[in-house]
């Protein structure tokens, strides 16, 4: 199956592994791209030293493979890591919510192929302007910080709106999904919640588990979490949670706990509130979120917090390999449009 996005990134299949924080590591990177897909490396609570040493690894177990990083501006301690990509001579760079050269106050090089990912139309427009080779589109059924338009809208819009080849993100966990993304206009699919629950992703089983349970209506969106509309599954004890200010003696040790965690210098955590505060979301608020998600993450229970989900996360039934992932969703959407080629539509 070869689109453009197949041609841009040199990789057999068009399906990337989302860059999910505390999820998308070197073991899940290497499986995507080994099996023909694009994995991209999450580097929150990294430092310097630890991403080469993780861009290493991924380079060595996938010998010469394509391979992406992402990069958040507004994750504590990202200016670090700015240094060390263009160090490691990394080709794919990926982004959410802000450009990562504006941020880091550089132009683009030339060599880098750079996808963010984007929830609108005026984003895409000026994310092509800014010199993107590709965009993922993040819909309203997404997991994690997603968009307020359906993919079936918003897809098709972008794809009319920009040159560059689109990758279609939020509601995607099979062949079906791939097939109807190609056939709204993307050229590729970007899949977190199915990633996240296969064999080489670190989740702790227990929230595997609890991934396996959710059904369709299991996840919600809100700005609870980290003041940005975020797509979720709470835990039971969660249900009812309405902010930090609901519950104020959790502020301080999640703060802290959030610093060591990210083992990043009050500078760096200051320089995220203030890019925070420009985004107009609540600082306190994002502060106690993603540290409940890092918990979450290296823990599993979810029972007093949350985790990103989307909403596909009811149709997701087993725990496959990525490999196994990949070969059969690709092998469905074939079947599918090979079918609708045979209907007969008189």
């Amino acid at each position: 199956m070869k689109t453009r996005i197949t041609e841009l990134l040199g990789i057999e299949y068009p399906i990337i592994q989302s860059p999910m924080a505390w999820v998308a590591t070197p073991p899940l990177v290497c499986a995507t791209s080994n099996a023909g897909g694009l994995g991209l490396l999450a580097t929150p609570g990294l430092t310097p030293e630890e991403l080469h040493q993780q861009i290493r690894e991924i380079k060595r177990l996938t010998g010469g493979k394509v391979f992406g990083v992402n990069i958040v501006p507004f994750r504590p301690g990202v200016r670090h890591h700015f240094k060390v990509i263009l160090e490691e001579e990394i080709r794919v760079w990926s982004s959410g919510v802000r450009d990562p050269f504006a941020f880091g106050n550089m132009k683009k090089p030339e060599n880098i192929i750079y996808i963010p990912t984007v929830g609108s139309v005026g984003q895409a427009v000026r994310a092509e302007r800014a010199g993107a080779d590709a965009v993922i589109v993040q819909s309203w059924e997404g997991g994690g910080h997603s968009s307020l338009i359906a993919s079936t809208v918003l897809i098709p819009e972008v794809a009319e709106a920009v040159k560059i080849p689109v990758i279609a993100a939020g509601g995607f966990c099979d062949g079906k999904g791939l097939a109807a993304a190609l056939a709204l206009g993307a050229e590729g699919i970007a899949m977190g919640t199915r990633f996240a629950i296969t064999q080489e992703s670190p989740l702790p089983s227990q929230l595997k588990s609890k991934y396996l349970e959710a059904r369709d209506m299991s996840t919600d969106v809100s700005t609870i979490w980290d003041g940005m509309p975020m797509r979720v599954i709470r835990g039971e004890k969660k249900k009812r949670y309405h902010g930090w200010w609901t519950h104020p003696w959790d502020l301080l040790p999640y703060v802290l706990s959030l610093k060591k965690g990210y083992k990043v210098s009050w500078k760096d955590m200051m320089e995220t509130a203030d890019i925070v505060r420009q985004m107009r979301a609540s600082r306190l608020q994002f502060m106690v979120g993603i540290e409940m998600l890092r918990r979450t993450a290296v823990t599993g229970n979810i029972e007093r917090a949350y985790f990103p989900a989307g909403q596909v996360v009811g149709r997701i039934e087993d725990l496959p390999t990525c490999r196994e992932v990949i070969e059969r969703t690709v092998a469905e959407a074939e079947q599918v449009i090979r079918n609708l080629y045979g209907w007969n539509l008189r």
